[in-house]
């Protein structure tokens, strides 16, 4: 009969070694232009593709001022498609007014910055309808409602146009943990749509887009900065990177504004402006 020993006590450092979990690697900021390029190339893309009537849905989420909807917008103006671009809240029958207004191929509805939808169960089952994979996405609203009759519009209709949904908040990470409360309508709205995370959460990520759409996207050039200031505008931004109250292109515009208005002290006053 053979006899099985059994080591027991504290793992070995070699024990440790093989449990501990690899972190991934940190990103060098070339990496993490290079991405977030080609997801805006993306959003592009995708945004065209409403205009053509090939994409039915999509789901843009990234930091709030740092040019989702700039870019969006840009895009649907050019085309000159009809569309319609919501900021903010927006009721169920409102919702439906507009799909039906917007419900042929090629026109687009953007809902920006409209998370409070979540809170509305009736907005929100309009809203999945708009953006549902079926053949044909039929909407309905059957309550009484004297607008309908007003506008002479049916408690029933065909959408046959593209949703685009732009949000701050970052669904994957609340689908991920699953603990808020809107997890599953997060989930529910990213299985109906096509869904881009632009991979702007973090101070490093939204650090090297600012400094990069300050030189590449021309902001300086717009803005009038002179050359002399607009190293030591990204210096700062770098220097307070994680201090900021807000890191976004709207920061920068203000940097730009403080510096260009007091060349002497601006710096100064945007810390006690700009900084926690």
């Amino acid at each position: 009969m053979s006899i099985r020993v059994v080591k027991r006590g504290r793992p070995s450092k070699s024990d440790l070694a093989a449990r501990e979990v690899k972190k991934p690697k940190p990103r060098t900021d070339a990496e993490i232009l290079t991405d977030i390029s080609q997801r805006f190339d993306i959003l592009s893309l995708l945004t065209k593709g409403t205009t053509a009537n090939n994409i039915r849905a999509m789901v843009v989420t990234g930091a709030p001022g740092v040019g989702k909807t700039y870019t969006v917008e840009q895009i649907l103006e050019q085309s000159k498609v009809p569309h319609e671009i919501v900021r903010g809240s927006l009721s169920a029958i409102n919702l439906y007014m507009l799909a039906y207004k917007f419900r042929k191929p090629g026109n687009v509805i953007v809902l920006d910055d409209a998370d409070s939808i979540f809170n509305d169960e009736e907005a929100l089952n309009i809203l999945k309808a708009l953006c549902d994979t079926s053949a044909t996405r039929k909407v309905s609203y059957m309550k009484e409602a004297q607008q309908l009759l007003a506008e002479d519009i049916p408690k029933s209709f065909e959408f046959n146009g593209a949703m685009i949904f732009i949000s701050n908040l970052d669904f994957q990470t609340f689908v991920d943990e699953g603990r808020n409360k809107y997890a599953q309508h997060f989930e529910a709205l990213m299985s109906r749509s096509l869904y881009l995370d632009l991979r702007l959460h973090t101070r490093d990520e939204l650090g090297v887009w600012v400094n990069h759409i300050a030189q590449n996207g021309k902001i300086f050039d717009r803005e009038n900065v002179p050359q002399n200031l607009r190293q030591p505008i990204l210096s700062f931004l770098n220097t307070h990177r994680n201090n900021l109250r807000e890191l976004s292109i709207r920061t920068l515009m203000k940097s730009c504004q403080l510096a260009k208005g007091n060349p002497s002290n601006w710096e100064i006053i945007a810390r006690v402006l700009l900084t926690k």
